[in-house]
């Protein structure tokens, strides 16, 4: 006879699943940066007429870099302090802890890809400047054991059953 299957997700699994989540999102940018560089190299900008605009193209992605940043860093910090003052169990506040990270990475990376396509149409390394430090950003929230440990300050008890 076959054991059941349990609904119930083993805490390290969990996290296991977000981690993975995670690298494919910063691998996804990472490969999208690559790609623009070499379009860029072997094509030349999409758009070389709006060269001329790259000024006012550089400090609105600026500000849009760090309108972004700051909401999501924000939104992050509530949502991860929401779950540490539940009462819920560890794979409930690992749930929340996904949630927070996805909102967090969406939000950064709305900017990202936008600062990807003004490099493919001016050719200009400025805007896969401003992607990279972005993506820097997305990898300081990655969704190490120790990091999530300390973010939600788990007990003895739940730190054991995610190692």
């Amino acid at each position: 006879m076959s054991q059941p299957v349990s609904s119930v997700t083993v805490p390290k699994k969990n996290l296991r699943g977000t981690l993975f989540l995670f690298l494919f999102i910063v691998i996804g940018v990472s490969l999208l940066m690559v790609v623009a560089v070499i379009i860029n190299q072997v094509k030349g900008p999409l758009a070389p007429e709006l060269k001329k605009y790259h000024t006012a193209f550089i400090w609105a992605m600026a500000a849009i870099s760090f309108i972004c940043l700051f909401a999501a860093k924000r939104m992050f910090s509530k949502r991860i302090t929401d779950a540490k003052k539940t009462l819920n169990p560890l794979n409930e506040k690992l749930n929340q802890h996904r949630s927070a990270l996805i909102r967090f990475l969406v939000i950064c990376e709305m900017p990202v890809l936008l600062s990807i396509i003004l490099f493919i149409f001016t050719g200009n390394f400025v805007f896969q400047l401003y992607a990279a430090i972005l993506l820097g950003f997305m990898l300081a929230v990655a969704p190490i054991p120790r990091r999530v440990i300390a973010e939600l300050e788990l007990d003895e008890q739940q730190q054991k059953e995610l190692e």
